[in-house]
């Protein structure tokens, strides 16, 4: 079976942990406009894609007490260094030498020794841009995250291609996984680049979209799911879920306790499992499509 998993941030890393074990047709299409942090820095002064969200994905797949994960994980101290990991050095490092994110990330995770194929959302460099209802424009994550009032709608500063492979994997793939994760950063990215979301709109796949458990911090939190959920599909112009799950659901699938949920915003590894185990065990792609959970 041909999974594709698409989002960014712990959630999507939190699904690949969870499905590793049970499918090995796994690809991850990771959000690549985060410009916050460490991330940040590197990406004013290199002008390239986030490496932040793929490091992660990347490190999530390797055994927890591995030396080479604690060692890419490692955030160094003292200087102008001060806060950056070693992982996101040697992708921006490898970037520079293959000069494509796909080719780094690539390099990257054979290193790991990963059999997971994982894409960045683009080659190419772009941002978030939000329009206010005033008409007003923000631009990046950080900034539009911090916003008080929801945005009107949201879109990228420059229109970019997949990378090579991306759209087959999405028409290949039996399941497709989004979320869970922030609606914003890293939900939206990768449904914004047109072939992608082109893609996601003809593909047989069964597309299953994980809803957050937990209100968001940023200013998606100001809205219910259900409203996200509809704003979401009017930014992408199409339905792009055909199951959704929501946090009733998962209570009533008794994946985990409902005070371990309300605890963690991006949902625990062994819930995951457990949803994805009943899914993929018990479930066929007919009697999936077109229902809501």
């Amino acid at each position: 079976m041909k999974i594709v998993c698409i989002g960014g941030g712990h959630g999507l890393s939190r699904v690949l942990k969870a499905l590793q074990p049970l499918n090995t047709h796994l690809t991850a299409i990771v959000a690549t406009t985060d410009n916050g942090g460490s991330t940040g820095v590197i990406r004013d002064i290199n002008n390239c894609v986030a490496l932040g969200d793929i490091r992660r994905c990347c490190l999530e797949l390797i055994d927890e007490n591995a030396l080479v994960r604690n060692i890419f994980d490692h955030r160094l101290s003292g200087g102008e260094l001060e806060g950056h990991s070693l992982g996101n050095l040697v992708l921006l490092g490898l970037l520079q030498v293959t000069n494509s994110a796909t080719e780094a990330v690539k390099q990257f995770n054979q290193l790991l020794g990963n059999q997971v194929t994982i894409f960045p959302m683009s080659d190419q460099v772009t941002d978030l841009k939000a329009t206010l209802n005033t008409g007003r424009e923000i631009y990046g994550e950080t900034a539009i995250d911090a916003l008080n009032h929801f945005p009107k709608h949201v879109e990228l500063t420059t229109k970019v291609s997949a990378p090579k492979g991306v759209v087959q994997s999405i028409l290949e793939a039996d399941f497709v996984v989004i979320g869970p994760g922030s609606i914003i950063s890293s939900v939206l990215p990768a449904l914004l680049v047109d072939d992608i979301a082109q893609a996601l709109e003809v593909t047989s796949a069964t597309k299953v979209f994980i809803e957050n458990i937990q209100k968001e911090k940023s200013v998606a939190g100001s809205l219910s799911n259900d409203d996200l959920l509809a704003w979401l599909e009017e930014v992408i112009g199409f339905k792009f879920w055909d199951l959704s799950l929501t946090p009733e659901a998962l209570l009533e699938l008794d994946l985990s306790s409902q005070e371990d949920m309300e605890a963690s915003p991006y949902h625990e590894v062994s819930s995951l499992n457990a949803l994805f185990k009943d899914l993929l065990g018990t479930a066929t792609i007919e009697n999936l499509s077109d229902q809501t959970t």
